[in-house]
């Protein structure tokens, strides 16, 4: 049955390669919110104005999903979903429309999150952020695990 899929991880858990691998495993559309968020709007900018845009792309990618999904084309979310109160919405969002949908959570570890997205800064190729250690580390204060009683695929 075609379905929704949400990924999330850490900044360098590999979401993006999960994601691209799901798409072709599924033979589903991917949206990737670094692979658009860039090219629209550029790099670094304050945390107030990424989040509205943020918010503009996932409510395209809602949009778009619920345009593919009758066509029979399963929809990944490369997104992150780093709050508790994020993957709660978007879930919350599938199931109000009748879509089925799984949460897969990348769990690795911050240390190899942390040196995989710093090697990355060298190939970044306008497909992802420019990541510092203090960013990094800022970055996981925010991030919220998924705890035991979450609906959740552990990958």
């Amino acid at each position: 049955m075609t379905q929704i899929y949400f990924v999330c991880g850490f900044i360098g858990s590999g979401k993006t390669t999960y994601s691209k691998a799901l798409a072709e495993k599924v033979g589903g559309f991917r949206f990737s919110i670094d692979e658009w968020m860039i090219p629209l709007y550029g790099e670094h900018m304050d945390r107030e104005l990424f989040d509205r845009r943020l918010a503009t792309l996932l409510q395209l990618f809602q949009d778009s999903a619920l345009q593919l999904i009758p066509l029979g084309i399963p929809v990944i979310f490369d997104v992150g979903y780093w709050r508790k109160a994020d993957r709660d919405t978007a879930v919350d969002w599938a199931s109000r429309m009748g879509v089925n949908n799984e949460l897969h959570f990348l769990d690795v570890p911050f240390d190899t999150c942390k040196q995989r997205a710093l090697a990355r800064n060298a190939d970044l190729e306008g497909k992802s952020f420019e990541m510092t250690p203090e960013m990094l580390d800022l970055f996981w204060s925010w991030f919220e695990v998924p705890t035991p009683n979450e609906d959740v695929v552990w990958v």
